[in-house]
């Protein structure tokens, strides 16, 4: 999270691209500690190819539905920062992203 606030900041890098590297770091940042929630509740992920989905539907299945579906919508933006070139992406989704996650980690650690 620290990387993804620093970036949104930054302005030695060119804008578009932290923006979007912010966007994964913030999602990250989330995604392994749910994973890793999940982990300490005897949950374990062996298909490295689902990995992000997996960890997204335990989430909603085992009654954190909300961290799921907000989970759900930083991989979204997520993948869209990574691979579509076209998509627009700004500064407010880079900081609207980085709240969302701050906002969910918040909610990661009290479960």
């Amino acid at each position: 999270m620290e990387i993804a606030d620093h970036l949104l900041r930054d302005s030695h890098y060119e804008k578009e691209g932290r923006i979007r590297t912010a966007i994964g770091r913030a999602y990250y940042a989330a995604f392994l500690l749910a994973m890793k929630k999940l982990q300490e509740r005897g949950h374990s992920f062996l298909d490295v190819h689902r990995l992000h989905k997996d960890v997204i539907d335990r989430m909603m299945k085992y009654k954190y539905h909300s961290i799921g579906s907000k989970l759900n919508t930083l991989l979204e933006h997520r993948v869209d920062a990574d691979y579509k070139m076209n998509a627009r992406i700004t500064s407010t989704l880079g900081e609207a992203c980085v709240r969302l996650a701050e906002v969910l980690i918040g909610e990661i650690e009290r479960i």
